[in-house]
């Protein structure tokens, strides 16, 4: 039976695209429009201003309203703005957290929103699922998939390294995440759509290509970076869940967030969480693969280089299968707390610590 699958209508990776921008068909969308952006803090605002003055021509109204956080009171907020005077369209303008608050007040509103990231810190870049702050606590909901995705490779190439490197330790969690999947299908808990499983699956291959091709540039690894990343969302999208790109390792960020304090980026954490789901899916050969292009791309091999302590690790990975109702690689287990330490002892020895440091790009 066929399924009905939402997707943007129009991606945009280049150099140049917001100064290009007015020759694009999305651009040709804002045409006598009322456009709202909501932007991010910080230097977001300033690519927000370049962004306002490339659609001035075209819009009938543009009005800017800045996102804080992705907490619940900040969306509430927004959303009774944006009712009090709805627009055509919203276009959101930043990371991940600006990105997801978009999103959610664009489904909320039912208004079609363009997503312009300033970072590809995670796949919110175009995702069906948003992650937005409740009591306190991190709560994933869905969402609409955005209409359009502008991404400006210089803007990009003017971020923080790490933020990068972080969005590449989303994607690279796409393989333990579908193994998770696979096991919770075999255990009769959910039903798995294979093509979904797929596209995940070749968006991680996809980047390692251009990973593994000589001597690739900073550019280069910036587009096939957002590239999988959006294929990922897709994949989401067609799942009609995050199943394939979210499994134990996740689980295991959320509890670093929620029980030890969220002291790290979002992917840096989940790059952590991978090489406990790989030793705990008996895949003990690719934690030790994989670490050479964690110092590649500038991810952590150990959890102290993000500022936890072995108790914090410990607790994470005790209180990781009660974050959410998901069957992951640690449901197949009753782990002790010797036997926790000894998966600690095993997955990020003392030699792992301080390699922590970005040598690409």
């Amino acid at each position: 039976m066929a399924k009905k699958v939402h997707i943007p209508v129009q991606l945009i990776i280049e150099h140049g695209a917001i100064r290009n921008f007015d020759q694009t068909k999305v651009y040709e969308w804002l045409k006598d429009s009322r456009v709202l952006l909501i932007s991010g803090s910080g230097k977001t605002r300033t690519v927000t201003e370049k962004i306002e003055n490339a659609i001035g021509q075209q819009a009938s109204r543009i009005e800017v309203l800045s996102c804080q956080n992705n907490s619940l009171d900040t969306i509430n907020e927004l959303e009774r703005q944006v009712l009090e005077d709805t627009p055509d369209i919203i276009i959101g303008i930043g990371g991940g957290k600006a990105l997801d608050v978009s999103k959610v007040v664009g489904t909320r509103s039912n208004i079609p929103v363009i997503l312009f990231p300033t970072a590809i810190s995670s796949d919110a870049i175009c995702s069906p699922v948003a992650v937005i702050k409740m009591l306190n606590k991190s709560t994933s909901i869905g969402v609409k998939m955005p209409q359009a995705v502008v991404i400006d490779l210089d803007i990009l190439d003017s971020c923080p390294p790490r933020l990068m490197s972080a969005g590449i330790g989303d994607l690279l969690s796409n393989k333990t995440a579908l193994l998770d999947w696979e096991l919770a299908h075999h255990a009769g808990k959910e039903e798995m759509n294979t093509f979904s499983n797929l596209m995940a699956n070749n968006a991680v291959e996809s980047f390692m290509n251009v990973l593994n091709h000589p001597s690739p540039d900073r550019s280069q690894l910036m587009k096939g970076a957002a590239e999988a990343l959006i294929m990922s969302g897709i994949a989401m999208s067609i799942a009609g869940s995050s199943r394939p790109c979210s499994g134990s390792e996740h689980l295991i960020s959320h509890a670093l967030d929620y029980h030890c304090g969220a002291k790290a980026l979002h992917g840096e954490q989940v790059a952590i969480g991978v090489l406990v789901a790989q030793h705990l899916q008996g895949k003990k050969q690719e934690v030790e693969s994989l670490l050479p292009y964690y110092e590649k791309l500038g991810l952590p091999t150990h959890y102290e280089d993000l500022g936890y302590t072995r108790e914090e690790m410990h607790r994470a990975i005790r209180q990781a299968p009660t974050m959410r109702s998901r069957y992951t690689i640690l449901n197949e287990f009753t782990l002790t707390d010797d036997e926790i330490e000894q998966i600690l002892d095993e997955v990020y020895p003392q030699e792992a610590k301080n390699r922590y440091r970005l040598t690409v790009g």
